[in-house]
């Protein structure tokens, strides 16, 4: 389990898309509660000209850079009262993003992205995709479907925080920051299990479980919420969050260079479909 679970070093990745504009509020309001610093980064895509004659470059160049400086100007009055600075490296996305990561110590990643439609399901872009499985650090994604709750004046609401968990190690590593994440927003905390198919004493056995998650002193509002369900997980979960309102989801993943066994596979399809239909933002976090 991670030693470390305040945010001090916040990393909001955008492209300034209104996909990306809606974490904002959300990277601005944790890093407002654990008195972070927000490192804002638009990678520059090295082929910004590539077709053109290079006698035509130095002009894409300035309004390259007009273009930069029109985007700093305007998140200066949403990152208003939040320490920060502006990056932007040129390369590719994900390159640059793991660069930074190291370079800034980041603790968290901050990104917002679009669905898509395919033959059967919306999907994730690949970048977005690669980046919550190989992330360092925990990665809050803002998905397609979270509705748009809050702006630089009126910050986002955390009321109520979701844990998932199958009792892995990857999913405990998780618990702490929403453990964390509750006491900083005075948030009611809710520990969920889902069970596929199963015997009534695994559905006792569950529950006993998720009771000793939360230590005894942990600072609480109020005691958690323990719930068991029986289904699919990632429906579940979906679930749950839907009908206690949630704001937040919270999920433990492998790493992404791990061995791939059937195990990883499902663990792995369910954190993916959980950030896909959320309709709050999901906190993944790698053991």
């Amino acid at each position: 389990m991670p030693a470390k679970t305040r945010f001090e070093n916040i990393l909001l990745a955008t492209d300034f898309s209104p996909a990306t504009n809606a974490a904002l509020p959300y990277a601005v309001e944790i890093a407002r509660k654990s008195r972070g610093t927000i490192h804002a980064v638009y990678v520059i895509s090295p082929d910004l000209y590539p077709l053109e004659p290079p006698s035509e470059w130095p002009k894409y160049d300035r309004v390259e850079k007009d273009f930069r400086h029109r985007i700093q100007q305007e998140l200066e009055q949403e990152l208003q009262g939040v320490a920060h600075e502006f990056i932007f490296p040129m390369g590719e996305v994900w390159e640059c993003l793991a660069r930074i990561i190291e370079e800034k110590n980041i603790d968290l990643l901050v990104v917002g992205t679009h669905g898509r439609t395919g033959v059967k399901k919306a999907i994730l872009g690949s970048v977005a995709e690669k980046i919550f499985r190989q992330a360092a650090c925990p990665v809050l994604t803002v998905g397609p479907h979270v509705t748009a709750k809050a702006t630089h004046v009126q910050a986002p609401e955390m009321n109520c925080i979701l844990y998932a968990t199958d009792f892995s190690p990857e999913s405990f590593a998780a618990v702490r920051y929403a453990i964390r994440l509750a006491k900083e927003h005075h948030a009611k905390l809710i520990l969920m299990q889902a069970l596929d198919q199963a015997e009534p004493g695994q559905v006792t056995s569950a529950f006993e479980t998720l009771q000793d998650i939360v230590p005894l002193g942990a600072g609480l509002l109020s005691k958690p919420t323990c719930i068991v369900e029986r289904g699919k997980p990632a429906h579940s979960i979906l679930g749950v969050a839907k009908r206690h309102n949630a704001d937040l989801i919270v999920l433990g993943v492998r790493n992404a260079d791990q061995h791939v066994t059937a195990a990883t596979h499902i663990a792995r399809s369910i954190a993916y479909k959980v950030v896909i239909q959320a309709t709050c933002p999901v906190l993944t976090v790698r053991d």
